[in-house]
């Protein structure tokens, strides 16, 4: 796997090796989002240990986590006979820090934790009597997100000794075609469309296939990785509600249902029952995301919430493979993906939005007016696919994302701006608009934008 759009948190993680005092960091974000793979890269060349936290008792697991640290002593006897105490297990990390400085890595730490509640008070009484006097840097890591933030946050036992913190988000579509590198700005935005912004899923693709080729090989075949992802990742949670449960939720949603009774009524799951599954979808496993207008600074206007999937490639899982396994197994999947490619502009257009909507945030940070929240905005009758607020909550920015077969219409423009109008006094005299259509702007369009200052744009530009 290529090394992305990590090298902020690369040099975030060499400021704590480098500052030459004990350093306690957690490093947190998603399952499949990179983060062993930037501590490895990290490691490399330290003096470090390395261990991935089991479900499993403190019994069964500090054998393992002193045995990886026998590995670093070089001692005949404590390979022998490797720590299985914390007693002993401390005593092993304050000696071999001691001969110079030490990086010890505890992966997914959620799992132990959730096998042993009294794991960050250990870790804590620890720290504050011992490890805050060593040449260490402590990094714990963990997948569980929600999990994570109540191991590290308010009057948890470990929030008082972190010293930094380092986050590891999904790869943006830029970072993304980074990895990717198709030679076609299109393909680019559409593989991230179907993929998202996992690094894993990404080394999946290669440039060297068209977008049906890649689906073929790497999603819609019974041998692909991508095939039983959804699967995989439930395989290892140590959740107590059935994996079933949460998959339903997720195809709900990814089926087109994003109010509240409706996803409980699609899942087949009561509504009072609902809560605590997309709470794991939107906590630990960050998979959900729960949307208000951008406008919208009051969380009781439940009305116009609305759950969405922040996974693309879950998204494309569930409407296009899933319904579809019967014909792949039995021998037609290049049937399916003919198929799939039929429905791909169809599909691509809320994932399309989703880029404009970064892209706003990448490339007009220092905007005059500055924009302080992007998202989407809607009404019973409205809808704008790009919004934009400054620091008073006034719309300063609006746009339209159009993946079509077609470039932008007069007749479309004129349907956007009334949409725009519709804001009312939230919108500021001077909005910028910024339009974004896969095949360009016709001639009238384009007509348009010269006169306003409007930015068009089209997947090679949001790319330049």
């Amino acid at each position: 796997m290529p090394f992305v759009d990590r090298e902020r948190e690369l040099a975030a993680l060499e400021g704590f090796w480098d500052s030459g005092t004990a350093q306690f960091v957690p490093v947190t974000g998603r399952r499949r989002v990179g983060k062993t793979f930037l501590l490895e890269r990290f490691a490399a060349g330290k003096r470090a240990v390395y261990y991935r936290c089991q479900y499993m008792s403190t019994e069964e697991q500090l054998p393992l986590l002193g045995r990886a640290l026998t590995g670093l002593a070089e001692d005949p006897v404590l390979t022998a006979e490797p720590p299985s105490g914390w007693a002993a297990v401390f005593a092993l990390i304050e000696r071999l820090a001691g001969q110079g400085r030490l990086l010890l890595i505890l992966d997914e730490i959620p799992y132990w934790a959730a096998r042993e509640e009294s794991l960050p008070s250990v870790l804590q009484n620890w720290w504050d009597a011992k490890g805050r006097r060593l040449d260490l840097v402590l990094v714990i890591c963990g997948s569980a997100v929600q999990m994570m933030e109540s191991l590290l946050t308010g009057a948890a036992p470990l929030a008082g000794c972190l010293t930094g913190r380092v986050p590891v988000r999904p790869l943006d579509f830029r970072a993304a075609n980074d990895m990717l590198r198709f030679s076609e700005p299109e393909d680019a935005l559409t593989a991230y469309g179907i993929l998202g912004g996992v690094p894993l899923y990404l080394t999946f693709f290669s440039p060297q296939r068209s977008i049906s080729e890649n689906i073929l090989e790497s999603i819609a075949s019974p041998w692909a990785r991508l095939y039983v992802e959804p699967q995989a990742l439930f395989a290892d949670t140590h959740r107590l509600f059935e994996a079933a449960e949460a998959l339903a939720v997720l195809r709900a949603i990814a089926r087109g249902k994003h109010r509240w009774s409706e996803i409980a009524d699609a899942a087949g799951i009561r509504a009072a029952s609902l809560g605590r599954i997309v709470d794991f979808l939107r906590g630990d496993m960050a998979l959900v995301e729960r949307v208000l207008p951008v406008t919208e600074t009051r969380e009781s206007r439940t009305y116009y919430t609305q759950y969405r999937l922040s996974d693309n490639f879950l998204r494309f899982w569930f409407r296009f493979i899933e319904p579809n396994q019967g014909q792949i197994e039995f021998g037609n999947a290049e049937g399916v993906v003919a198929a799939v490619m039929a429905q791909l502009s169809d599909y691509m257009g809320p994932s399309f939005e989703a880029m404009c909507r970064d892209w706003v945030r990448l490339a007009m940070s220092e905007s005059v007016p500055r924009l302080t929240r992007v998202g989407s905005w809607w009404t019973a009758d409205h809808e704008l696919d790009v919004v934009g607020t400054d620091e008073r909550g006034q719309v300063a920015l609006t746009g339209e994302a159009k993946w079509q077969a077609n470039p932008m219409s007069w007749a479309q423009l004129q349907r956007y701006l009334q949409h725009v109008y519709a804001l009312g006094p939230l919108l500021r005299p001077d909005a910028r608009h910024v339009l974004f259509a896969r095949r360009g702007f016709e001639e009238r369009v384009r007509g348009w934008a010269e006169g306003c200052r409007a930015l068009l744009l089209t997947p090679a530009d949001m790319l330049a």
